[in-house]
């Protein structure tokens, strides 16, 4: 068995202003203003510093020197042709055939006396904008938009509510008041002349398919087969013309596929790269190892520190949009950070769980099978959706006690079950699985999954691909069965059946474990100052908590079975650094 090679970061330089030259386009943006003087010279106000905030490459739409069509793309094809030019996406654009085209995209284009802005089906890029006096600013990032000037920086709660339950911000709402995102799968159109936008969708989540007879073993493999050949495309459609590749590895299932896959579809090398916190803490490197050696690719272990994660700490959360509280931001963005010495894509796994039916879906099917909210009232109103909430074992079950009153005024006219329920309700999908898998592709995919990994990739001119959340892909996953997802104990049946040739048995039979960040550990001992400071001193200047709530969680003396202490450090720690290093200072 060979050794995988060690990389060790230090606690060293910054991460950079960005890079984008391995990339086929530089982010876009854009002010445009309307009723602005004709023969007005240079930029509208604003528009340089957007520019600027956008990093190299930036693409402007400027209407006043010709440029009516831009677009920021990665990986796209329409049919078997890649897409490889802004002439070609302005005539997809006009002819109404974006629903069509595989892979990340966000686009900008003056039709029809109109502004109209587009994101890719699934949200593998994100796009912003902000109605302002006298016109309409939009960017591929938030920064780009405080950056002009024109849009106060002024907190949401409301968002900031959402943020505590998930971990990131879903939907349309953003942690900037008058400033939200495109969603996926959407045309917003502002007319140059004022009046109110519209929106016209060019793809939806598929309908689910109405229940009937149990597939006969015929209908069950030729839906494998099909499973198989959407994948294989998927992967293909995502590698590089030529050079290395690369792919994050976990020793899971989900990025154990697209491995397997990738290496038997790409006649070049294959590097692998997994994270390892050092030997006193638990760690997933044999099973990654195993699948390193099974598929013979070059395989890598970035080791990370608790100095180094802190030492990039800020520099990561201030490279979001909207602030992700998931612990492995940080260790995301170092490995792109060793990852770019040697390639210029890394592929991952993202999305097995939420197309296919991983175990992160059980905590609800639990709660609906035996009543989780109250009990004996699992028919109450916003059961589901708190439910839901609760899920995510984050704070929303902390409210009452952590929650200033500003912020408890602030949910309490705006409740966070009501951006559920119409989601719960919609009568597309039938089953409570279906249910859950459409919710997970739109919310956790798009504003968190996705946003997240193509926002720490972006410093190091590294282009970040997930297959499984490829639209054919999704769209195969809608047309599975359930009990095809969950069978009985076993977690996303059919997708292990898809590719049970590629991968030892050992990893097609073994539980989801997830790659666990020590927080809890790190938080008890090296971390906990750090955590202390920056909770006590810089989060309470926001008034958002009970200062008494925040000392209870530093000290690890909250109530509950799982209070999860480490975890909600890690999540305000995050939002204290998002505030200061995007928003601005306060206090």
């Amino acid at each position: 068995m060979s050794t995988p090679r060690i990389l060790r970061p230090t606690p060293g330089p910054s991460f950079g202003t960005g890079v984008s030259r391995r990339r086929p386009s530089g982010r876009i943006g854009g002010v445009v203003e309307p009723n602005a003087p004709s023969g007005a010279v240079g930029y509208p106000a604003g528009a340089e510093a957007l520019r600027r905030a956008l990093g190299p490459g930036a693409q402007l739409l400027d209407p006043a020197r010709g440029v009516t069509f831009i677009a920021e793309w990665d990986a796209c094809w329409l049919g078997g042709t890649r897409i490889d030019s802004p002439e070609r996406w302005a005539s997809l654009a006009a002819a109404g055939r974006l629903g069509e085209v595989d892979g990340a995209f966000v686009l900008a284009w003056l039709q029809d006396g109109e502004v109209r802005l587009a994101r890719d089906p699934i949200g593998e890029r994100t796009l912003y904008y902000a109605q302002v006096p006298g016109g309409l600013l939009f960017a591929s990032t938030l920064h780009a938009l405080l950056a002009s000037g024109r849009v106060p920086p002024r907190l949401n709660l409301a968002g900031v509510g959402s943020y505590l339950s998930y971990a990131y911000v879903p939907g349309e709402e953003t942690l900037v008041e008058g400033i939200r995102e495109v969603l996926p799968g959407e045309v917003l159109c502002f007319p140059l002349t004022g009046g109110t936008p519209r929106r016209e969708r060019f793809w939806s989540l598929p309908p689910e398919l109405e229940a009937g007879a149990p597939l006969s073993a015929e209908q069950e493999e030729a839906l494998r087969l099909r499973l198989r050949t959407e994948l294989e495309g998927a992967i293909s459609r995502r590698l590089p013309e030529r050079g290395p590749v690369g792919a994050s590895l976990s020793g899971g299932v989900d990025s154990s596929l697209v491995v397997a896959l990738a290496k038997r579809l790409y006649p070049e090398k294959v590097f692998t790269y997994s994270i390892s916190f050092g030997e006193e803490y638990r760690n997933e490197l044999p099973w990654s190892t195993m699948v390193a050696e099974h598929c013979g690719t070059t395989h890598r272990v970035v080791e990370l520190s608790p100095a180094v994660i802190l030492r990039h700490l800020d520099e990561t959360i201030a490279l979001h949009s909207d602030p992700i509280g998931d612990p492995l931001t940080v260790p995301n963005a170092l490995l792109f950070r060793e990852a770019a010495a040697e390639v210029g894509v890394l592929l991952n796994g993202e999305g097995g769980d939420p197309c296919f039916g991983g175990p992160k879906n059980l905590p609800m099917l639990l709660s609906e099978l035996y009543g989780g909210d109250v009990p004996g009232a699992d028919d109450a109103p916003n059961a589901r959706e708190r439910s839901y909430l609760r899920a995510h074992q984050k704070c929303f079950d902390d409210f009452g006690e952590a929650l200033s009153p500003r912020m408890r005024e602030a949910l309490a006219s705006q409740p966070l079950e009501a951006f559920l329920a119409p989601r719960f309700a919609d009568p597309r999908w039938s089953t409570f699985v279906g249910k859950l898998m459409a919710l997970n592709l739109s919310l956790k995919g798009a504003h968190h999954i996705l946003h997240k990994v193509d926002e720490v990739s972006f410093p190091f001119g590294v282009a970040s691909r997930a297959p499984l959340f490829d639209r054919r892909v999704v769209e195969v996953a809608f047309a599975i069965p359930p009990r095809l997802k969950l069978k009985g104990s076993v977690e996303k049946y059919l997708l292990k059946q898809a590719v049970a040739d590629t991968l030892p048995r050992a990893i097609i039979d073994r539980p989801k474990s997830g790659m666990l960040v020590p927080v809890e550990g790190w938080f008890q001992k090296p971390l906990l100052p750090e955590a202390k400071t920056r909770l006590l001193e810089g989060l309470s200047r926001w008034d958002l908590f009970d200062r008494g709530w925040l000392e209870r969680l530093l000290a690890g003396k909250l109530g509950g079975l799982r209070p999860r202490h480490g975890a909600k450090i890690w999540l305000l720690v995050t939002l204290e650094a998002w505030l200061r290093t995007v928003l601005g200072p306060r206090g």
